[in-house]
């Protein structure tokens, strides 16, 4: 409400003259509850994607904190031991081939070298969604046919001290960055990769490579490791090997 101020008078010289006071605008109670109202309904549309944004930032830096660790902690132990049988590869033709004769070697060095701790109590997996209601729900998976589901069962666990969850099933690697306390979805703070030697098969002294390029599982909304890792918003190639 605009409301405007009686003038002022004033004497000077013998004659009298008069100045405007300055005009000021003013809101009634009903006009400011009005404007919080509408503040606050814009707070509660925005909020929620801020605060959801601001979790997946917080999940991606930890994911490649702990991807850092482990492809560094690998490079090192295929160049001190000299072998890297461990890992996936494609040889042509309709199927995926496995290179495992060391894989048991790197668990536990792996797990020695990262000072991990043995989990005796699997009971988080159940958290995890298995692949077809991943599907069902929108989600995605770069190769639907490995079995996610008994890799996720049969995998050995273990915990750093910062929390996280690594999973080793023979070449694969499972990450759960958040660790027990949620939201433990695919793609968000759970990620699923394996190892790979560039489809060198013939080479066994090449280092390997931590990818997704095999196989792996997201659920609606969450990003696969390589988009993670080259700082994109969207995965957009997922059908190009690393």
């Amino acid at each position: 409400m605009l409301k405007r101020s009686h003038r002022a008078n004033f004497t000077g010289g013998g004659q009298p003259y008069s100045l405007p006071l300055k005009e000021f605008l003013g809101f009634t109670m009903s006009e400011v509850l009005i404007t919080l109202g509408i503040i606050g309904i814009i707070a509660a549309m925005t909020l929620p994607a801020l605060i959801g944004n601001y979790k997946m930032l917080i999940y991606e830096v930890a994911f490649k904190k702990q991807y850092g660790l482990l492809q560094n902690t690998m490079n090192i132990l295929t160049v001190e031991n000299g072998t890297n049988r461990c890992y996936t590869y494609f040889p042509g033709g309709m199927s995926y081939k496995i290179s495992a004769d060391d894989c048991s070697f790197f668990e536990n060095e792996l797990v020695k070298k990262l000072n991990l701790n043995k989990l005796n109590n699997d009971d988080f997996k159940n958290e995890y969604a298995k692949l077809n209601e991943v599907l069902a729900s929108g989600g995605e998976s770069i190769n639907r046919n490995y079995n996610y589901d008994s890799a996720v069962s049969g995998a050995h666990s273990y915990i750093s001290k910062d929390g996280t969850i690594f999973m080793f099933y023979i070449q694969n690697i499972i990450l759960d960055v958040n660790g027990t306390k949620g939201p433990n979805k695919w793609g968000y703070d759970v990620f699923f990769m394996g190892w790979s030697n560039h489809n060198k098969y013939e080479d066994n002294s090449s280092n390997l490579l931590l990818t997704d390029e095999f196989c792996s599982i997201i659920e609606k909304g969450g990003k696969y490791p390589r988009t993670i890792l080259r700082n994109m918003k969207i995965n957009s190639d997922t059908n190009r090997v690393w």
